[in-house]
């Protein structure tokens, strides 16, 4: 089970630096659109912005929880992590930037709630933070004792999910709900750069990923001594299958997105098109298959 925690511990943070980023470049959208909404919907705006901050808030306090420590078992996350001689400094610092990271979260929100304005720069700022963070947080696991993680793949894993659950997160939390209040070409634009970004996203994983898998086989030949999680023969095999699924996923996916941007541009974000859900939550999964793949092996 503790592989199912480390997954959870890690995609709780990148969600939220991915929907604290994407935040931000569709706030930028927004705010020219401001002026042309009645102050009803201006305040509709800002509630769901409001709640986008609280969500990307609650997924960072619990992260933070969790490298803290303080959840006790069987949630103390990096407890998974003792037996492979995690070295402490770098989970002290990866614990001081997520401490940072949410604390600059919560106050900008806290603001947000007294002035009702949002600063895109603001939101970028604590993104890039957050990315910091999650840099110290693959540093963790490369300098631990389990070579299958102990590789540049680590880090695109890590980086590559930000931007594959923050423009899923984007378009389920601020998107959609605004769908039926946008006009012109902006419903187009804000899923045009969720596809965008992941599409860029997955293309840099999987441009990656032969060679990771190549290093991997030639680890495992080598040097028959290494420490793997789990029996290595098996994993290596088996992890295959579930890396296609999620390759397979992935691209589901945008294919739904795109073709309700060739198709249903001009309903794209109402109520009726399901295509951006199913594409969002297909994205989800994706994502836990190949985090789910990288921690078992």
């Amino acid at each position: 089970m503790s592989e199912w925690l480390l997954i959870a511990f890690t995609m709780l943070v990148q969600s939220s630096v991915g929907l604290v980023l994407m935040n931000g470049l569709y706030i930028y959208w927004l705010k020219h659109e401001l002026n042309t909404w009645q102050h009803s919907v201006t305040i509709f705006v800002q509630k769901i912005l409001l709640r986008t901050l609280l969500v990307s808030s609650a997924l960072a306090g619990i992260g933070l929880a969790a490298s803290l420590n303080i959840m006790g078992q069987p949630f103390n996350v990096y407890h998974a992590l003792q037996n492979v001689n995690v070295i402490q400094e770098w989970v002290n610092i990866e614990t001081r930037f997520a401490a940072l990271y949410f604390g600059l979260l919560v106050l900008y929100t806290l603001f947000f709630v007294m002035k009702k304005h949002a600063h895109v720069y603001a939101m970028l700022v604590i993104g890039v933070i957050g990315l910091i963070d999650l840099h110290y947080m693959a540093i963790i696991y490369v300098n631990s004792a389990m070579i299958t993680w102990a590789n540049i793949n680590t880090f695109f894993l890590f980086y590559s999910a930000v931007f594959t659950l923050g423009p899923a997160l984007a378009l389920l939390f601020i998107a959609y709900p605004l769908g039926k209040y946008l006009r012109g070409r902006l419903p187009i634009k804000l899923v045009m750069a969720a596809l965008l970004v992941v599409f860029i996203s997955v293309t840099m994983r999987l441009i990656e990923q032969p060679a990771y898998m190549e290093w991997l086989s030639e680890v495992t030949i080598v040097n028959a001594n290494v420490i793997f999680p789990h029996q290595a023969e098996f994993n290596i095999k088996s992890a295959f299958g579930l890396r296609m699924l999620s390759w397979c996923l992935y691209i589901i996916a945008m294919a739904i997105w795109s073709y309700s941007l060739w198709k249903r541009r001009n309903s794209l974000l109402t109520h009726k098109n399901y295509a951006i859900l199913i594409g969002a939550v297909l994205m989800f999964i994706a994502e836990m298959v190949n985090q789910y793949t990288f921690f078992i092996m």
